[in-house]
């Protein structure tokens, strides 16, 4: 079976604080967002970049829009990793994909997509500039 998850991707390995669950023991749903922030961080230091560098260019990527579906819980110690990959960038915005699957990536926990504008200083849209599209190819 061939793997269909866009490329280029990394893995980041996370485990979960006792903070990032709520009352029944399971992440809050609202974090796994920053869960895949950091593993969005992670794919971009990865290809050779940080977010900071990235902003130090006068890019900046807002989220536009965000969706989460959750499969089954991570708890409180659970080592998760996050999977993060580009699914595809358009003139003025990015795609990105997510995965959380459990400690032994047998099974996914959540997935995800976040869409981000690419827009200035200024926070007009611009075009992905060809330093920051030549990173994902």
């Amino acid at each position: 079976m061939t793997d269909a998850f866009p490329k280029p991707s990394c893995w980041l390995t996370h485990r979960v604080s006792y903070g990032e669950t709520d009352a029944m023991g399971v992440v809050y749903y609202a974090n796994y967002l920053h869960l895949f922030e950091r593993g969005r961080s992670e794919l971009i230091r990865n290809l050779g970049f940080s977010y900071s560098v990235v902003e130090e260019r006068g890019i900046f990527l807002p989220v536009r829009e965000a969706s989460c579906r959750y499969l089954a819980p991570a708890r409180y110690d659970d080592v998760i990793h996050i999977r993060t990959g580009l699914a595809g960038q358009s003139r003025a915005s990015l795609n990105f994909v997510y995965e959380i699957m459990d400690d032994a990536r047998e099974h996914v926990l959540t997935r995800g997509t976040t869409q981000h504008a690419v827009v200035n200083a200024q926070g007009r849209p611009v075009r992905v500039p060809e330093w920051l599209s030549a990173l994902f190819v």
